[in-house]
């Protein structure tokens, strides 16, 4: 609690329908990568020293990344650094998004987008992930099988 007081929200996400969930701080010497992944939640990301690259990519191209495959929910099969394309072809047809950020850089990565994060030389960031006040209300939470991120994009969503 006492780290979230040093912490003021970016203006945009300084609203009373926005709820947020979690507050993270990555400290790293650099060379550290992470897996290629979807987040719950909306998500700022915060570089306060160093430099990092992000790659991006709509919710709708989760088939693309064999995320049905993946043995952990939430992330791709596929090593993008090394992408075997004999294994894994559709991956070819992903739409990124590419951006770098340097200190002082904040992005918002939308709940669902895939994203793959570099760390460059010594690094020092802060992930903010937060909510809507109106988020799920389409949603029955007690039917966890009725929405989850690897459906964007097909015909089984309610809407």
């Amino acid at each position: 609690d006492k780290a979230k007081m040093d912490f003021h929200l970016p203006e945009p996400a300084c609203c009373k329908e926005l709820l947020p969930q979690s507050l993270t701080l990555w400290i790293s010497s650099g060379g550290t990568r992470s897996v290629l992944h979807h987040d719950d939640a909306e998500n700022f990301l915060m570089l306060l020293a160093g430099r990092k690259s992000v790659m991006l990519a709509h919710q709708d191209d989760a088939d693309n990344m064999y995320a049905p495959l993946a043995e952990v929910k939430g992330t791709s099969p596929v090593h993008q650094d090394s992408v075997d394309l004999v294994a894994f072809p559709r991956f070819a047809n992903v739409s990124w998004i590419r951006g770098d950020l340097i200190a002082g850089d904040i992005l918002f990565i939308p709940h669902s987008y895939w994203h793959q994060v570099n760390s460059f030389g010594r690094n020092l960031a802060v992930n903010l992930w937060f909510g809507h006040m109106a988020d799920w209300q389409w949603w029955d939470p007690d039917n966890r099988t009725e929405y989850t991120p690897v459906d964007f994009g097909r015909a089984k969503l309610p809407f």
